[in-house]
C-alpha cells in the first residue's frame, strides 16, 4: 500500500483509441505484490477512471480515503477482499464503506 497522493512524474502517450473511451491515469508500481499477474516494480499501469468494478478485475482501491492499492477485487456479502498476486502477501478484507474503487487496469507499460 502507498499513501494516496497525486504527483505527476512523467507523461505516457496513450494510443488514439484510448482518447474516446474515457478518462485515464497512470500509476508507477512500487513493490512486488502483483508479480504473479505480470505487474512488476517500476512498471506503469494505465487505469481507466471508474467507481465500478467486476469481481476479479485488477483495480486501484482507495482505503479509508488515504491509502491506495493495486489489487484484484472480490466482493462477497458485506465484505470486500483485495487480493495480491503474490503468494507472500495475504488477502486484505474490508467493509464496503472503507474501499472506494478509483479505476480498473486497462494497460501496462514497461521500460527495459
Amino acid at each position: 500500500p502507498i499513501e494516496a497522493i497525486q504527483n505527476e512524474v512523467s507523461k505516457v502517450a496513450l494510443p488514439v483509441e484510448f482518447h474516446k473511451k474515457g478518462d485515464f491515469f497512470g500509476l508507477k508500481i512500487q513493490g512486488d505484490s502483483m508479480v504473479e499477474a505480470g505487474i512488476n516494480e517500476g512498471d506503469t499501469v494505465i487505469i481507466k477512471k471508474t467507481n465500478q468494478a467486476d469481481n476479479g478485475q485488477i483495480i486501484v482501491a482507495l482505503i479509508d480515503d488515504n491509502e491506495a492499492m493495486l489489487k484484484r477485487i472480490r466482493r462477497k456479502g458485506n465484505s470486500v477482499a483485495l487480493e495480491s498476486a503474490n503468494k507472500n502477501y495475504e488477502t486484505k478484507i474490508f467493509g464496503p464503506d472503507r474501499v472506494k474503487v478509483q479505476g480498473v487496469l486497462v494497460s501496462l507499460y514497461r521500460n527495459f
